[in-house]
């Protein structure tokens, strides 16, 4: 599933600037908005793993945004950016979680770069989250399970669902890694 961006700014041509940069030079969905009050109702809508908000905006600000995702304990990473940088403004976003504080004008790059930046940190995160739940799993048994399961999830990313290849390089037998992946593939599985 691709990972996804809400731009938020109340300047229509900063969005369309933001909008093809993401679409053209990255692999990530993007969704925007020149409303900043329509931000908690899209998030409980739908699942974003970044915002891009501007600081300065009518109704919620880019730091009320970032206050808000805080507050909540959301998992959606902020970039801030701003015509109207301050050191002040740039501390406080830090305090506050910020994942990057941007000055206007920027180069494309710089953003490409950031959210790259972002989104990798995203699929860390997730990684994180899921490994844990792995070693909170009892017994030992249904944990071992589990643990075969993402690992030969993981084989097959790395070679493409070649099941030869995969059995080659893991020792485990074709049959064995057939029915891990139904299961992975399946509800309940």
């Amino acid at each position: 599933m691709k990972q996804r961006i809400l731009a938020v700014d109340d300047e229509p041509h900063m969005l369309k600037l933001l909008e093809r940069i993401i679409s053209e030079k990255t692999p990530y969905a993007i969704s925007t908005t020149n409303n900043s009050l329509e931000v908690p109702r899209l998030l409980d809508e739908q699942a974003f793993d970044l915002i891009i908000a501007d600081l300065k905006m009518p109704g919620m600000g880019g730091m009320d945004i970032l206050r808000m995702i805080k507050e909540k304990g959301r998992p959606e990473e902020v970039i801030l950016i701003t015509a109207f940088g301050s050191l002040e403004t740039a501390i406080e976003s830090l305090s506050l979680g910020v994942f990057e504080y941007i000055t206007k004008p920027f180069k494309k790059e710089r953003i490409i770069f950031t959210v790259d930046r972002a989104m990798q940190w995203q699929r860390l995160k997730k990684e994180s989250i899921r490994i844990a739940k792995v070693f909170e799993r009892e017994p030992f048994e249904e944990a071992c399970l589990v643990f075969e399961k993402e690992y030969i999830r993981r084989l097959s990313e790395r070679h493409g669902g070649n099941r030869k290849v995969m059995a080659q390089r893991s020792g485990l037998s074709e049959e064995k890694i057939a029915l891990a992946i139904e299961q992975n593939t399946h509800p309940g599985g």
